[in-house]
């Protein structure tokens, strides 16, 4: 069976995209990477908690290829008209080893909380709409702590309510 992707975010690239999220038709995510350093890859399915644990370092990249949430896995090719099919390989293959990161392999820690973010807004406005003490905010902002993804989600709420207010101005 071939799956047809569409690259959703790139995590890391150096010449090429060495690992991507994709998704497929129905909303489905992949985590796809390249194989030796070279623009063929594999990949298999995550969940949205998943991947955000990988991106906060909760979980390492040979977690999450040698233990895939579904037991599959896939080969990832590019055609000549841009595509990306994934196709699925039998339950019984697994995933070579030398394919596999290196164990303890964690992405690039990236804060979801950037401060240009907040350039246009007040962080203490923001703090006041996330119900939660400025100074805190501040911190996670500066990297001094890292949110937790409950909190990133609670201060990410927060500025979407500020900017659909902001939506919602009107001068005529």
């Amino acid at each position: 069976m071939k799956i047809s992707l569409t690259v959703q975010e790139t995590l890391i690239w150096h010449d090429y995209p060495h690992l991507f999220v994709a998704k497929d038709k129905i909303g489905g995510l992949q985590l796809c990477i390249a194989i030796d350093d070279t623009p063929q890859y594999i990949s298999v399915a995550l969940s949205v908690n998943r991947l955000q644990d990988l991106k906060l370092s909760k979980i390492d990249l040979y977690s999450v290829f040698a233990q895939p949430e579904l037991d599959a896995w896939f080969r990832v090719n590019l055609t000549d008209k841009n595509e990306i099919l994934a196709q699925a390989m039998p339950s019984t293959e697994k995933i070579p080893t030398e394919w596999l990161p290196m164990p303890n392999a964690f992405l690039p820690y990236s804060n979801p909380l950037r401060p240009e973010t907040f350039d246009v807004v007040k962080v203490s406005a923001v703090a006041k709409e996330a119900g939660m003490n400025p100074t805190l905010l501040r911190q996670y902002l500066s990297g001094i702590k890292h949110p937790s993804r409950e909190q990133a989600l609670r201060v990410q709420d927060a500025l979407h309510r500020v900017a659909q207010r902001l939506l919602e101005v009107q001068f005529v």
